[in-house]
């Protein structure tokens, strides 16, 4: 029997667990690429569905490149931030978004009351003195459903590109997809990408899986990519091949096999499979099993 101790350590990679769709290594490389090439005029834009990554995506990429203070040849001290991440305001209004920006760049709100000019002068202003390299606008899709219109919206975004020659990534559900298209300048500039799902449980999704068991390197095999085994087959389905949904999946999983307690010591007897993966589904999800995961299950018995 596995002693107490070696409970700690799997729960703190379980916990802590970091996992990536292939497709965002490649973005990655991508946004390092935008960085080195400041000035010009072709952006990105990242279209996907809900939980596959995007968001998650951009915050691990953010933290390679922290706040930091420069000081110059007179003593003074100056805030450096190469990437900001804004998350899009809903509903959009051009003085929340400027306050967004604003935010973003570790500014306080302005005193009394500015106008979205002020606001807007301000951002272009702490974006070129904070040597911002890269802007990531998430949640791009919230235009579509606020009031203002949508073009203006976006004139207000391909206008601080052209003022501050710092590269952009707007990112979104599907949905945002008929933004691009409202000008033929929007088109041009900022280049189409898809952070799609895995479709079917295929062997990419197998050895996807394969990399979190090794990342999680648990004391006992789980053979959570092994289609034989069957669980694949069902966390596929659970996730519906989203990455966001996981993560949130094994952590419940785990924790109503007890593996968090405290005072959990026996990982022979860890019975991880089909049925406490149901279990964590509907914590999670609060729905009952849809036709998919039914077949699944199915075919896993099989």
């Amino acid at each position: 029997m596995l002693n107490n101790a070696s409970y700690h350590p799997f729960a703190e990679r379980l916990l802590n667990l970091n996992i990536e769709h292939p497709q965002i290594k490649t973005i990655y490389k991508t946004f390092e690429s935008m960085m080195k090439r400041p000035g010009k005029t072709r952006h990105l834009f990242i279209m996907g569905s809900s939980n596959v990554g995007k968001s998650t995506m951009a915050e691990k990429f953010l933290e390679k490149y922290q706040m930091y203070v420069e000081v110059d040849e007179e003593g003074t001290e100056i805030d450096k931030t190469p990437i900001i991440l804004v998350e899009i305001p809903h509903p959009f209004t051009l003085m929340e978004f400027y306050h967004e920006v604003l935010d973003s760049l570790g500014s306080p709100r302005l005193s009394g009351r500015p106008s979205v000019n002020d606001l807007k002068d301000k951002a272009y202003e702490l974006i070129e003195k904070q040597g911002v390299k890269l802007i990531i606008f998430d949640e791009i899709n919230n235009i579509i459903t606020s009031p203002i219109n949508n073009k203006t919206a976006m004139d207000s975004i391909k206008q601080m590109a052209n003022k501050t020659k710092v590269p952009q990534v707007l990112m979104g559900t599907p949905e945002s997809k008929e933004l691009r298209t409202l000008d033929e300048q929007y088109r041009s500039r900022y280049r189409p990408k898809t952070l799609t799902r895995f479709e079917t449980c295929n062997e990419e999704f197998c050895n996807f899986l394969k990399q979190i068991e090794e990342q999680l390197d648990p004391p006992k095999d789980l053979y959570l990519w092994d289609k034989e085994a069957g669980v694949a087959q069902y966390i596929h389905a659970m996730s519906k091949g989203k990455v966001g949904y996981i993560t949130p999946l094994l952590i419940e999983a785990f924790s109503l096999l007890g593996v968090l307690d405290e005072g959990f010591d026996d990982f022979n007897n860890l019975q991880f499979d089909e049925e406490v993966l149901e279990e964590a589904y509907q914590i999670i999800l609060g729905d009952a099993l849809d036709d998919d995961i039914d077949k699944n299950k199915k075919n896993s018995k099989k």
